[in-house]
């Protein structure tokens, strides 16, 4: 596996860890007090537009981490919603997010990497990406984004520049403190 992608696996088992340890020390699991009120904005414009067009759709979580959106989308009566992600930790997250929000049944969480996804061409009605987008090769990503996504699908993402040098700082920084 390639190193960047080790990097993006390590990091967010770490942070998944930080969230396992908060949910059995509080019985909480970390949510939107993570996002900073920008972002916020942005998810809630794209979960008022989910809540009007999943109904009966297959949705994917692209990079669902710890499944914070993939129960927001399960809560829009899709015909399927499937999160899919590398981290072992956050998907542990996810299922239990789902488990307390009693939509296991409605959601499938696999472990998969983006840039070679397992599904039949054009099977997504829409695909979903909360801050995915940064972290991947575009030249592999996005034709399997294009592929997987039926011809009057849809695809929304809310970025979050992880290839941006002031936001690894940032990790960086996080990761020391």
């Amino acid at each position: 596996m390639e190193q960047r992608k080790q990097e993006e696996i390590k990091y967010y088992d770490e942070k998944a860890l930080g969230q396992i340890k908060n949910l059995s020390e509080s019985g909480n699991l970390t949510d939107f007090e993570d996002f900073n009120p920008g972002i916020l904005n942005s998810f809630s414009f794209c979960y008022q537009w989910l809540e009007k067009n999943c109904r009966d759709k297959k949705v994917l979580d692209y990079g669902c981490g710890n499944g914070v959106h993939t129960v927001k989308i399960a809560k829009t009566n899709p015909e399927k919603v499937i999160g899919i992600d590398l981290s072992e930790k956050s998907l542990e997250i996810a299922q239990e997010r789902a488990v307390k929000e009693n939509l296991e049944s409605r959601i499938e969480f696999l472990k998969m990497d983006c840039e070679k996804m397992e599904f039949p061409d054009k099977y997504f009605d829409i695909i979903f990406d909360g801050g995915t987008f940064s972290s991947l090769d575009t030249e592999r990503a996005y034709p399997e984004l294009s592929r997987v996504l039926k011809k009057d699908g849809y695809l929304i993402g809310i970025e979050t520049f992880g290839h941006n040098p002031f936001t690894n700082f940032k990790r960086k920084i996080n990761k020391m403190t």
